[in-house]
């Protein structure tokens, strides 16, 4: 069975919940895992099979890249040694150079899988507002470029994903399945959406530009019948968070758009199984689980076209698709669902039925099969 270093600057939130134990608990059924991610304190500890190696993540924003910078050029290739890895998942091509490049130094013989999640440039000059972006996004860029190049296998996600890749040259192969997402609990729960007297809308996800959520404040503006918004997600982009409060304000619905910076997931499964429509406005998104969660539970989901969900979407069949940042393609889009909403309710119940066949836990355990043996 080979030893898997999964490596990511990702923050994981300690003691593991149970969510992420069942995951770790199903790869470890064909590989032994190693986790080197970030959390509130450095700490070693194991979960089943699976060894977790926790750094501190520093609040400070440019510390903490520093930090990552340092951590996956030295500590990364030690693990790798000291543990006698044999495969390398590297989660983000940005950072992933240095610890790529390290290896390479070292004439490492571990194969190394890149995973590729979602828009990795856009997705920083979209949402960190750096200083100076464009020197940033050319850095970023050769930084990817370089990690491309040097990997054995990717793993994408979705065509959107994989588009990005070749972009940089790359010509191998890929292998692509979803995030993990465990989903009885959307798949079990109970539905109540068939009035109309009220239509309700959600998003969810975190409130910043890239995803958009202020297009869905504008669009329902234009919609003269009674509707509301629930848009629920973290804030980490306050300056979006102003701009899109006043937008709010200035809306004919102002009174029905609310903002819920966070809920437990039973709750959040409750929200999907009342709402009337689920809508993804995102300018740029890898795939959007939210799409899925939202499919479980047959809410009829609309999604921008320059997004992975995509992939997820035959358009009038499983979903909507409008075009992408097109304010009055959205309206059309959301009146249509409306006047149409028995349809749409159907549309919904497709989705369900192609979530069960193709977001499995067993697809998610197979897709991983087939990237370690591929690499």
């Amino acid at each position: 069975m080979n030893k898997v270093l999964f490596v990511a600057p990702t923050k994981y939130n300690y003691p593991i919940n149970e969510d992420l134990k069942s995951k770790f608990v199903t790869l470890s059924e064909i590989c032994k895992p190693f986790i080197f991610a970030f959390s509130d304190k450095k700490k070693t500890t194991t979960v089943g099979n699976t060894n977790f190696i926790f750094h501190k993540k520093l609040s400070n924003r440019f510390l903490n890249y520093l930090k990552i910078i340092y951590l996956f050029s030295f500590n990364v290739p030690k693990t790798v040694k000291q543990h006698h890895i044999d495969i390398i998942c590297l989660q983000d091509p940005v950072t992933s150079y240095f610890a790529i490049k390290s290896l390479k130094l070292r004439n490492s013989n571990v194969k190394i899988v890149l995973e590729s999640h979602g828009d990795f440039i856009e997705t920083i000059a979209l949402e960190k507002k750096l200083l100076i972006p464009t020197i940033y996004k050319k850095l970023f860029k050769l930084f990817s470029s370089y990690s491309i190049k040097n990997a054995n296998l990717i793993r994408s996600i979705s065509t959107f994903t994989e588009e990005q890749v070749k972009a940089y040259g790359y010509s191998g192969n890929f292998v692509r399945f979803p995030a993990w997402i465990n989903l009885d609990k959307f798949l079990q729960a109970k539905t109540s959406r068939d009035t109309l007297d009220n239509f309700k809308i959600i998003f969810v996800g975190s409130v910043t530009d890239r995803k958009n959520p202020d297009l869905i404040v504008r669009a329902i503006s234009k919609l003269d019948r009674k509707i509301s918004l629930e848009i629920i997600g973290p804030t980490p982009n306050k300056t979006y968070l102003n701009e899109l409060k006043e937008s709010i304000s200035s809306s004919r619905h102002k009174k029905n758009v609310s903002l819920t910076p966070f809920i437990p997931i039973d709750k959040l499964i409750k929200k999907y199984s009342n709402a009337n429509l689920f809508i993804l406005p995102s300018k740029s998104e890898g795939l959007g689980r939210v799409v899925i969660e939202a499919q479980a539970t047959a809410c009829p989901v609309l999604v921008s076209s320059n997004t992975g969900a995509v992939d997820l979407i035959i358009d009038n069949e499983t979903g909507y698709i409008f075009e992408n940042n097109n304010l009055n393609d959205l309206k059309n889009k959301i009146e249509l669902i409306i006047n149409q909403y028995d349809q749409a309710l159907q549309i919904g119940i497709n989705s369900k039925s192609f979530v069960i066949q193709n977001h499995t836990i067993e697809n998610f355990k197979f897709g991983y099969k087939k990237l370690f043996d591929l690499a």
